[in-house]
């Protein structure tokens, strides 16, 4: 008899796990900023939807650009909002709010290749390396770290702030992040991302990478370096507690006062919603272009 009743209550809490799964949808925006030698400033504020087994994003990116701008005769920013729609099949489409336009990703199937794979990896990376940078110059020197006392209000959230600098041969690269305790909704929307990254058969590695909450310190392709936990563990390095919700790093040459380049990323709203069809569908008037 106990046993029964175990049993129903079990598929009472599957069943209604799965009805609130399907009636909700999670609403996360995250601002991405860039200062980058050449090109110039970035700056990129991403809305990203949700469910149990689709992906809606929606990014406006503006560039505010420098020197070579004016070399090439162009002198207004640029700025442009698109989006990326991951159906209920895994079926990745893509859109231009401003022409009103969608398009298939991958027209002839939608499985993904190692080289798609290679693509995606870039779209998700920032390398402070320079690909004119020698063994010589980002030889590891030290690396250290430590926590600020005081908690700070990030959008809402309470965080505490964390400071971690590696130094190298030519050049010390500074690691300011802001992470809280718990954030189970955050928890909740990496697991449904994932499984919208494994529908469309991406590989281990990459969906590794776009874990939420993970930090910058954390990320060898953005730093352009390799084996970090190795090097944190043999340094005695504390690791930061719970999800990391901001995140700045900077590169400065050594001699100079100013950084040369930098990268943030920055979680500024994050909500459980109801399930609105609309969000996951291309708007009507848009058209098709192969």
């Amino acid at each position: 008899m106990l046993n029964s009743i175990l049993r129903y209550i079990v598929i009472y809490i599957v069943l209604v796990t799965n009805a609130v799964s399907n009636n909700i949808q999670i609403k996360m925006v995250t601002k991405i900023t860039a200062d980058i030698p050449v090109i110039g400033k970035v700056n990129s504020l991403r809305t990203m939807y949700l469910t149990s087994n689709s992906k809606n994003t929606v990014e406006t990116t503006s560039i505010e650009r420098k020197f070579f701008g004016f070399i090439a005769g162009l002198f207004s920013d640029i700025k442009d909002t698109t989006g990326t729609l991951v159906d209920d099949e895994g079926l990745e489409w893509k859109y231009n709010i401003n022409d009103k336009e969608y398009w298939k990703s991958d027209d002839e199937n939608n499985e993904v290749s190692e080289k798609d794979n290679e693509s995606k990896k870039d779209e998700f990376t920032f390398s402070l390396g320079a690909d004119d940078e020698s063994e010589e110059d980002s030889k590891f020197i030290s690396i250290n770290r430590f926590s600020h006392g005081q908690m700070e209000n990030i959008n809402g959230f309470k965080a505490k702030k964390w400071t971690t600098t590696l130094e190298f041969s030519k050049y010390i690269v500074t690691i300011d992040e802001w992470s809280v305790k718990d954030l189970a909704l955050l928890r909740h929307a990496d697991s449904l991302n994932k499984r919208v990254l494994i529908s469309q058969g991406l590989s281990d590695t990459l969906i590794a990478l776009t874990t939420y909450g993970k930090g910058l310190s954390n990320n060898e392709m953005i730093l352009g370096t390799t084996k970090l936990d190795s090097l944190y563990n043999a340094n005695n390095i504390i690791p930061i507690l719970g999800e990391i919700i901001k995140g700045i790093v900077r590169k400065t040459d050594k001699g100079e006062d100013e950084y040369d380049m930098s990268f943030g990323l920055e979680m500024v709203e994050l909500y459980a919603e109801d399930y609105t069809p609309e969000k996951f569908m291309i708007p009507k008037d848009f058209k098709l272009i192969d």
